[in-house]
């Protein structure tokens, strides 16, 4: 993994645009970034938001040249859902450039290694000897501490706390306010409902609520 330093000089695409997406666009906004346009099908095209204005849906990545222009994805995560990861490779496969948000409220430390893609939001905490995949989110307030590995397509809910060494795998989702003791793995697909306390690991697409976390049902999570 590589860090990656968003060029300003290109314009930026944001892809989505609901509640997640807002926080995104604010954070552009905040740092600076040339953001030229709002790509998302829920809203109405021609419309403004922040005064960026909104160009329609989908079809309009067919129109936009991967060599000129960078995109960020502004698509949230809901516990199960992959539709954020699929529009990631998509865009991907197509040639684009990601662009990377650190929040100015954001801690991090110089000694990380960074994918592409990364969302680090206002007031996380990311420690020394972090690994962060593509495409991982670090939603508000959440915290990473020291020699953490996580993996492509994660989420890490607002106010989540992530102890030293601990492993996420690709995909998994971690809910806001939930706590991963230290040395822990969670395994790719994961989920852990907010608030639990995961005190060990957890395998492969399993489900995980409560304090301690235990296995649960994922029609009782969609809003962990």
């Amino acid at each position: 993994m590589t860090l990656l330093s968003s060029s300003r000089e290109r314009p930026i695409y944001l892809l989505g645009c609901g509640g997640h997406g807002r926080v995104v666009l604010d954070c552009l906004l905040m740092c600076g970034m040339p953001v030229a346009g709002i790509v998302d099908a829920a809203l109405a095209r021609g419309s403004l938001v922040d005064g960026v204005p909104v160009l329609g849906g989908d079809e309009c990545l067919g129109r936009l040249d991967p060599q000129m222009v960078s995109v960020c994805l502004g698509v949230g995560v809901m516990p199960g859902e992959s539709r954020r990861a699929e529009l990631f490779d998509n865009c991907k496969i197509s040639g684009f450039q990601f662009v990377s948000i650190f929040h100015p409220s954001a801690t991090i430390s110089s000694r990380h290694e960074f994918g592409v893609g990364i969302q680090v939001l206002a007031g996380a905490v990311v420690q020394v000897g972090v690994r962060l995949g593509d495409n991982v989110i670090l939603n508000t307030r959440a915290s990473v501490d020291h020699d953490c590995m996580i993996e492509k397509d994660v989420m890490i809910g607002p106010g989540a706390v992530i102890c030293g060494q601990v492993s996420i795998g690709a995909g998994a989702y971690v809910g806001a306010g939930a706590v991963i003791l230290p040395g822990v793995c969670l395994g790719p697909q994961a989920i852990v409902g907010a608030g639990s306390v995961v005190i060990k690991d957890v395998a492969k697409g399993e489900k995980v609520v409560g304090n301690p976390a235990a296995q649960h049902d994922l029609a009782g999570m969609k809003n962990a």
